[in-house]
């Protein structure tokens, strides 16, 4: 079991992220690009027997069912999804949620998609290709995560809703010329995000998910808008990763 054992404080590994979802956890492994469901009764057996474990309002505890926390705690240590508390702590930011979506329709721009524009958007594409073909989804968020943080330490984030507004309305017009319907979600938002990049732009990545049945979907989201879908559509899902 590496080197944590049962008995220690423990958390989640750094490339693992955890929501509750109608009473059921999902874990996401960004290192296998793997999803991981736990049921309520086991779920519930971990609140408070690892430090950053979803909580439930209505939870129990680990007390009537510690032998549930057990074994299951075995088992996450075995697939590595746990660590010492006391190792470096994972950053994971979070977002509000989403109340309103960037619709393309009605939207005016006072910038025209240029030959350049569609050079970035070529380029931006071509990454992500790369990127969902040869990295783990771990690899893109820290790829991704980076050069956020690099834009905002340098002080070349220029955030803001008409220039956004814009930006999106110039990716919607270029988009089919690049992508195809049947593009994933995943790749449309990464492109997205490497797009707005080119033009100053950093919003957040948001991959969420939802149980019964189990469903994952990406978004681009700045603040509480949604810029690559329906802010209806994404609430059905709990965000798991936000970069």
């Amino acid at each position: 079991m590496d080197h944590a054992t049962i008995g220690q404080r423990l958390r989640l590994a750094p490339h693992v992220r955890a929501c509750r979802s109608d009473g059921q956890i999902v874990l996401l492994d960004l290192r296998r690009n793997r999803y991981l469901g736990i049921g309520p009764r086991q779920a519930d057996a971990l609140v408070g027997a690892i430090d950053d474990w979803p909580s439930h309002p209505e939870s129990t505890g680990t007390q009537a069912i510690c032998a549930h926390a057990d074994n299951l705690t075995r088992h996450l240590l075995s697939l590595g999804l746990l660590v010492p508390s006391d190792s470096l702590a994972a950053t994971r930011p979070s977002i509000p949620e989403s109340t309103s979506t960037l619709s393309a329709e009605g939207r005016t721009t006072t910038s025209a998609a240029t030959a350049t524009h569609l050079a970035r958007l070529l380029r931006c594409a071509a990454v992500t290709a790369l990127w969902m073909r040869c990295r783990s989804l771990n690899s893109i968020a820290n790829a991704v995560a980076a050069r956020r943080d690099r834009a905002l330490t340098g002080g070349t984030d220029r955030t803001s809703p008409d220039a956004m507004r814009d930006a999106i309305a110039t990716y919607d017009r270029l988009r089919p010329l690049v992508l195809t319907k049947h593009d994933r979600c995943v790749h449309d938002s990464l492109t997205l995000l490497g797009f707005l990049a080119s033009e100053g732009l950093f919003p957040h990545w948001v991959i969420g998910v939802k149980t019964g049945p189990f469903g994952a979907h990406s978004w681009v989201q700045s603040g509480a808008t949604v810029l690559n879908d329906l802010h209806e559509n994404v609430r059905r899902y709990r965000p798991i990763l936000v970069v």
